[in-house]
């Protein structure tokens, strides 16, 4: 029944398979902030004509129109905007079904590791006709990695991606094969969640304690509003880089703050 209502909108808006803009015209719709930064290191930003909640960066797709959140994209707005090209998660697949139902074409690029970033900044170039960015960007972003200077003492790092506001309840961090996890690896630090079970393990302020630290990297959102909470158990500090936060091309960036939060901890 769903599939169908999103059918009978696409026709409504001219976005059928044999109705769908050349590429000249193309129109192209990001769920996550990963897929949007890929389309702006590809230099594409200005096809772009709607993306995900928590797309913010590069400044101009923020007054685009919004499609919803990471886990909840709202299908009729999109449906609504005649995208060519949507670009989506692994997370996405019923949504992607419901689109294709709809006559839309969709890309999935799930943003992991740093392999999917190469990997997905090369199918997405050569779905929109910018390959040569694409290897571009990819060339960059393994000279920023052969660039790194990595210490001779490697400290122990605990990256928190989320907590709750003003307090340490339902810390989550960044565990093995992880985007952070792969960047402390680069930057020549050990991350102490490195033999956690899952990516992205919720613990306690216990075992906050039981990993012993030398250093905690807070990325999230509470860490804007103070870390006096932190104060208990050990060096912490709040690391605002938005280039952290998810996988994107912006792995010079990410490598230099890591980098330098690393080299404090190391100095004698």
């Amino acid at each position: 029944m769903f599939a169908r209502w999103l059918v009978a909108i696409a026709i409504v808006c001219g976005c059928t398979r044999g109705e769908r803009e050349q590429p000249k015209q193309r129109r192209l719709i990001s769920l996550t902030p990963s897929a949007t930064q890929i389309v702006a290191a590809l230099g594409a930003t200005s096809e772009l004509v709607g993306v995900d909640d928590y797309s913010k960066d590069p400044p101009e797709v923020d007054k685009l129109p919004k499609v919803g959140s990471f886990l909840s994209p709202n299908l009729e707005t999109i449906v609504s905007l005649r995208p060519s090209l949507v670009l989506v998660d692994d997370v996405h697949a019923g949504a992607a079904g419901a689109l294709h139902d709809a006559g839309l074409r969709t890309l999935e690029c799930p943003q992991h590791e740093l392999d999917d970033v190469t990997k997905c900044l090369l199918e997405i170039g050569v779905a929109i006709d910018r390959r040569e960015q694409a290897l571009a960007a990819i060339g960059a972003i393994d000279r920023a990695i052969a660039a790194v200077k990595r210490p001779a003492v490697h400290p122990r790092v605990l990256a928190v991606i989320d907590r709750e506001e003003g307090g340490l309840g339902n810390i989550v961090a960044g565990g093995p094969n992880s985007w952070i996890d792969e960047l402390l690896a680069i930057v020549g630090a050990d991350n102490v969640l490195a033999k956690a079970g899952v990516r992205y393990p919720k613990i306690s302020v216990e075992e906050v304690m039981q990993t012993k630290p030398d250093l905690i990297l807070d990325l999230s959102y509470a860490a804007r509003s103070g870390m006096d909470a932190w104060k208990p158990y050990g060096r912490a500090i709040a690391v605002t880089e938005q280039s952290l936060l998810a996988p994107s091309p912006r792995v010079a960036q990410a490598l230099s703050v890591l980098a330098n939060a690393i080299r404090e901890t190391t100095a004698p």
